[in-house]
């Protein structure tokens, strides 16, 4: 891979105990290399065991560190994140998501191929329960019919050029100076 970016991954919380410990899972599993990431949970004070889940991985991998976000909010947690954060890319991830293996570098890949501000991938819509609606719901989400041309919904079979992507890889430099932007 050559010279590795450093990657800060923020993902922000709360009550998240179901499913936080697979998005660290898949995270942990990644193919990006461990000495150049670190991943940023930033909980919204859950009362849950989600803070608990997120200890005990800390624990076990120090690349994972955990925040407060007193606020409870997504805003808040990105700003506590982006603050934090130490990568030159940062990636904004969901803690009710599993990441294929290769998602990270891939992202990191195509940002620096394209010198983009911003890529991500393609949103995988699954049902929340084996019901009739859980699967309609689903694949609404997953066709033109339901999301228009929503590309990260539907897919590409190239990379392209899209309004919006879930779950973005940035250069710090992009966030940095939007947030600058947002507050003059």
């Amino acid at each position: 891979m050559g010279n590795v970016s450093f990657v800060s991954v923020i993902i922000p919380c709360r009550n998240e105990e179901k499913f936080v410990g697979k998005c660290l899972d898949s995270i942990i599993q990644n193919e990006y290399p461990k000495d150049s990431i670190e991943v940023l949970v930033v909980d919204g004070l859950s009362d849950d065991r989600t803070r608990e889940i997120v200890r005990h991985y800390s624990l076990r991998y120090p690349f994972i560190k955990l925040f407060d976000n007193a606020k409870k909010i997504v805003p808040s947690s990105l700003n506590i994140g982006i603050r934090e954060a130490s990568g030159e890319i940062i990636i904004r991830m969901d803690a009710h998501n599993e990441y294929e293996k290769d998602y990270i570098k891939k992202c990191v890949y195509y940002l620096e191929k394209y010198n983009a501000d911003n890529v991500g991938g393609i949103w995988i819509t699954r049902p929340g329960k084996e019901t009739t609606v859980a699967g309609s719901i689903a694949l609404a989400l997953s066709h033109a019919f339901g999301v228009g041309n929503a590309y990260y919904r539907i897919g590409s079979k190239e990379p392209r050029y899209v309004d919006t992507v879930p779950f973005g890889c940035y250069k710090r430099e992009i966030l940095i100076r939007s947030v600058c932007l947002m507050k003059s």
